[in-house]
């Protein structure tokens, strides 16, 4: 189905061709670290998928793509990047995805009524609502503060929603690591598997890639660092993810 980009938005074919995504020129657009989020993620034949704060619909879009037939659900809070997720579905022939408008700390009841999940995924706001500078533009405000989703409140919902030994999928900054899983121990959702991401060999990690399970067991995998430059150029394994 051809959608036709509106004079304030972009249509952008990535990742070899095989995705094309209308994003608004001003305000929030996907970055690098929702393509290394769903590469992150173990999804198995049959599981449900909820995306937390899909915005343009990216990750479920991203996964289809990449051959996975799984029902997905995205729930997203800002209207116009709701409507452009629907918009993408429908120019990506993505059958399998439900897109929903609303906000997910009140729509828990009702998706709860559906079916619980399996998997979920956020790519959440990284900064506290009175840290640092706020964007003057509001859907980036939104979706780099905590100011409509904290991480607390992130890892409540998803305790809520997964079954017994659920998986959520997250990216969020390395300083705050400690208290990330300080706070999924409190839900009874235990880190299996870290990834921590370096800008360039030799940098400190700046992002670390997680998977919690609910009511887990207390192992934790640490996997190889993921480097993202090498020379100035993106590394061999980024590029896979960019080519699909």
């Amino acid at each position: 189905m051809n959608e036709v980009a509106l004079p304030d938005e972009t249509l952008d074919i990535l990742f070899g061709e095989k995705i094309k995504i209308l994003q608004k020129k001003k305000g929030y657009r996907f970055s690098i670290d929702a393509i290394l989020l769903a590469n992150f993620i173990v999804l198995k034949k049959n599981e449900r998928l909820l995306d937390i704060g899909t915005g343009c619909g990216i990750i479920p879009i991203y996964m289809t793509k990449k051959g996975y037939s799984n029902e997905m659900v995205g729930i997203e809070i800002q209207k116009d990047l709701f409507q452009l997720a629907l918009r993408n579905k429908r120019l990506n022939r993505c059958d399998n995805i439900q897109f929903i408008h609303g906000d997910i700390k009140t729509s828990v009841h009702n998706l709860k009524r559906q079916s619980q999940y399996h998997v979920i995924v956020s790519n959440p706001p990284y900064t506290k609502k009175d840290a640092g500078r706020i964007s003057p533009i509001q859907s980036r405000s939104i979706a780099r503060y905590e100011a409509l989703l904290t991480i607390d409140e992130l890892l409540n919902v998803s305790a809520s929603l997964l079954n017994k030994k659920g998986r959520l999928y997250t990216i969020y900054p390395s300083r705050r690591l400690g208290e990330v899983i300080h706070l999924a121990k409190t839900k009874k959702m235990e880190p299996k598997r870290l990834r921590f991401i370096y800008p360039k060999k030799g940098d400190e990690a700046n992002l670390f890639l997680a998977e919690f399970m609910k009511e887990g067991g207390g192992e934790v995998n640490i996997e190889k660092p993921l480097v993202m430059h090498e020379k100035n150029f993106t590394t061999e394994e980024i590029n896979t993810y960019l080519l699909l």
